[in-house]
């Protein structure tokens, strides 16, 4: 079956969510985009053949009845879009993470997607790249042996760049039991492009079967030497077993060593070619779902509320300057609060490089 997708917001992001179109997606079809943005909407229009434009969001769903809505907006237009989409009969929502800036709105957002039993999933389309669903088989097979150790890094703020090494973690774990957690966080930074959040993060999570893990995220992290590209390209897996050890750098290789392998197995990663197919296939997996209730996709709004819960338990962790026993009680200001204390400390312009 084939259905019908319209695209909210016509920005920088929404060029990845529309190369997904360019070939090979007959699953899906993309009808119409919306920007508010006269001069962006028209480029989108001509780059990529989308048959109508809008420069209203409501009209758009009312004409053209989508069974899939693409929400590429700042992340303060979360649970209004999934509001309108339910409206106006919109199956499926194809939306931009972070999910939402603070524990009250990513409420929101469960209660609209419940109350008009929408199919949503976060952009975080990592999780269909092939080399990291082979990181994962890898984990699974027990090649590894017993996973002990495991130090994930990336730079941005624990809000741009920070969801996706927590759902990447949490994927390759297979969404552990998280047992402690204690973090720490330092300054500000982000507010020049919506995601004002700490500007440094350090955490520890004790998981299930005595496995630690270490997440840091700074511009000044220790890591992925040699990226260029912006701090969007600065994510970094290390994963050490009693039998070997895996690890991933998003723009620069994976591989593994393994008890009797003389030397290490090493296989070539280029970010952008990973993001176009993994996009593609994130987007495929919603027409699946729609098919059939039962092929839930990997990103669904379940999966991406357990690594916003434990983002939060990180922020709480900070904010109390505590360790946490999970599931920690979050409160519904922790983010508003631990903010206006880092704050105090400063704010720190993002690095390009």
């Amino acid at each position: 079956m084939s259905y019908k997708a319209v695209i909210l917001g016509c920005g920088p992001r929404a060029a990845f969510h529309l190369d997904a179109y360019r070939e090979n997606l007959p699953e899906i079809e993309l009808v119409a985009a919306c920007d508010a943005d006269e001069a962006r909407r028209l480029d989108y229009g001509k780059k990529y053949s989308i048959p109508r434009l809008y420069s209203d969001f409501e009209e758009m769903l009312k004409t053209e009845k989508p069974d899939i809505l693409h929400v590429v907006t700042p992340p303060s237009f979360r649970e209004q879009a999934l509001e309108m989409a339910g409206k106006y009969g919109v199956k499926a929502v194809l939306m931009e993470k972070p999910l939402a800036l603070t524990v009250t709105q990513a409420a929101k957002v469960k209660e609209a997607a419940e109350k008009y039993n929408l199919k949503v999933a976060i952009n975080m389309q990592r999780r269909y790249f092939s080399h990291c669903r082979e990181l994962r088989n890898l984990v699974r097979s027990n090649q590894l042996g017993e996973i002990h150790f495991l130090r994930c890094v990336t730079r941005g703020n624990i809000l741009s760049m920070g969801p996706h090494m927590i759902d990447l973690l949490l994927f390759l774990l297979d969404n552990p039991v998280v047992e402690k957690i204690w973090a720490a966080g330092y300054a500000m930074n982000g507010h020049e492009y919506g995601h004002a959040a700490p500007a440094h993060i350090l955490a520890r999570l004790s998981l299930e079967k005595k496995i630690t893990v270490y997440l840091e995220d700074a511009d000044d992290a220790v890591g992925v030497f040699g990226e260029t590209g912006g701090y969007w390209q600065h994510l970094e897996i290390d994963i050490w077993g009693n039998r070997g050890r895996a690890w991933w750098r998003q723009n620069s290789n994976w591989g593994y060593q393994t008890e009797g392998m003389a030397e290490s197995r090493s296989f070539p990663i280029g970010w952008f070619k990973s993001d176009e197919l993994g996009q593609r296939e994130f987007t495929r997996a919603m027409a699946h779902w729609l098919d059939n209730d039962k092929c839930e996709h990997d990103n669904s709004l379940r999966f991406s509320l357990q690594g916003y819960h434990l983002l939060m338990s990180v922020f709480q962790s900070s904010l109390d300057n505590e360790i946490k026993k999970c599931p920690v009680a979050i409160d519904p200001k922790v983010v508003e609060k631990l903010s206006e204390r880092l704050e105090k400390q400063g704010r720190i312009a993002a690095r390009e490089e």
